[in-house]
């Protein structure tokens, strides 16, 4: 029976490995049967020669190995495995593809920033109550970020960019500490990579911007130990200063993030900043779907299922 078609939808992010199982709906779309999701920090080992480290690369195995035994017990049907920016830029990784591809059991797709892209805006727009609704999507991920223009679910603009909160983490917080001056760097560096594409993104009216990864909702977290409604640019500028007054990463509990995400946040709130320099974002919604999502909904919608 069709409505019985399970799928599994898995997403090798640079910084988590996510895991969507759902079943096909009769009326079409699809409705998720569980989540996984893993911290490999896959990002954290691009070496400066390009490589990805074997540390990596066995963190990866062995969460892919975990999923291979999950799935093996839930009697999935079809399966699409997508690796992105961290694969995109790893020199080595077409042996790290067939290691992670023994180890899950099934191909695993290597996809460009557009189609990265793309799959974020159907999985962020998937629920969307007002289909004609003008949207800008932001995903800032763990070696790439996407920003993506679009009237409901529909993407007419978009940009994969070479900046993630790993990276940025890694390049401009390294030793945890969180000062001014490193706060300034990471933000000047990301809106420098933004500036050349301002313009044409402008040119696109948004009625809602949404933010689609763990760095939205790790500030939706602060958001509601504030007691605040929705995050806006005085609010995010206030969240870095409160961070910047304790002084180190490891302190970034006492705002209300969790301790899986401690170790990038200030890469990912750098990033955001220097994204609403130069785009006018005056409020942003935390999204109910991401790349997994938009995977998952390709699948459902496969007239061969």
């Amino acid at each position: 029976m069709v409505s019985s078609t399970r799928l599994a939808a898995i997403d090798l992010g640079s910084n988590s490995f996510h895991l969507l199982l759902a079943q096909r709906l009769p009326a079409g779309g699809y409705k998720v049967v569980a989540r996984q999701r893993q911290k490999v920090r896959l990002a954290d080992g691009l070496q400066a020669n390009g490589e990805l480290d074997q540390a990596a690369i066995e963190r990866g195995v062995a969460c892919l190995e975990g999923f291979r035994n999950y799935l093996a017990r839930g009697h999935v049907e079809h399966i699409r495995c997508v690796a992105t920016a961290a694969l995109r830029q790893a020199s080595n990784n077409a042996m790290v593809i067939a290691a992670f591809e023994q180890a899950l059991g099934v191909n695993i797709e290597l996809i460009s920033g557009q189609t990265e892209a793309e799959l974020i805006y159907q999985g962020a727009t998937a629920t969307l109550e007002n289909p004609q609704q003008a949207m800008l999507v932001l995903d800032i991920g763990g070696a790439s970020s996407e920003i993506i223009a679009g009237n409901g679910v529909v993407p007419h603009y978009l940009e994969s960019l070479n900046m993630g909160c790993v990276i940025w983490q890694n390049r401009y917080f390294a030793d945890g500490l969180i000062s001014a001056a490193s706060v300034r760097q990471a933000i000047t560096a990301a809106a420098e990579l933004v500036a050349p594409y301002s313009p044409a993104f402008q040119r696109y009216s948004w009625q809602a911007v949404v933010g689609a990864s763990g760095t939205f909702r790790a500030l939706y977290d602060i958001l509601q130990r504030d007691q605040q409604t929705h995050i806006d640019t005085l609010w995010l500028h206030e969240v870095s200063q409160r961070a910047q007054q304790l002084g180190h990463c490891n302190k970034l509990g006492r705002l209300g993030i969790r301790k899986d995400r401690q170790a990038v946040f200030m890469g990912g709130l750098a990033i955001l900043l220097g994204i609403i320099e130069h785009l006018p974002i005056s409020r942003i919604e935390l999204a109910q779907g991401a790349l997994r999502e938009g995977l998952a909904q390709q699948l459902a919608l496969r007239p061969s299922l």
